[in-house]
């Protein structure tokens, strides 16, 4: 064999692929293939495990929020319910108001008489 030959031969079965082929290669790419499927199969138990966690949490937060609305809202209802004390005149009273010597418009023996009080600043 002349050095030309056997440095072609020692190229050949230095590169992956030409030359001698192993047998294990298929068995390392089957491996290879499996151990990826098992990671991505964790990843998703993972993934699913933390959206659960996640939603339980966020239904917990929601209850919490949904209770201090309902306190709010039976506060808003008792402070509605209490009548507030009224400032000013008596609707329902009638009051006497004299109009003699006042600007007036119309017939001074009108039935009714309207009083209008305005302040103007």
């Amino acid at each position: 064999m002349s050095k030309r030959e056997r440095v072609k031969e020692s190229v050949a079965s230095a590169r992956p692929g030409r030359g001698r082929t192993s047998d294990t290669s298929p068995w390392i790419a089957r491996l290879a293939i499996l151990a990826g499927i098992g990671v991505l199969i964790y990843m998703n138990g993972a993934g699913l495990r933390e959206a659960r966690e996640s939603r339980k949490d966020l239904g917990d937060r929601l209850g919490q929020v949904e209770a201090r609305v309902g306190q709010l809202g039976t506060k808003v209802d008792a402070v509605g319910r209490t009548a507030a004390p009224r400032s000013g005149p008596d609707p329902d009273k009638v009051y006497t108001v004299r109009t003699e010597g006042s600007p007036a418009e119309g017939p001074a023996t009108a039935p009714i008489v309207i009083a209008e009080f305005s302040d103007f600043q």
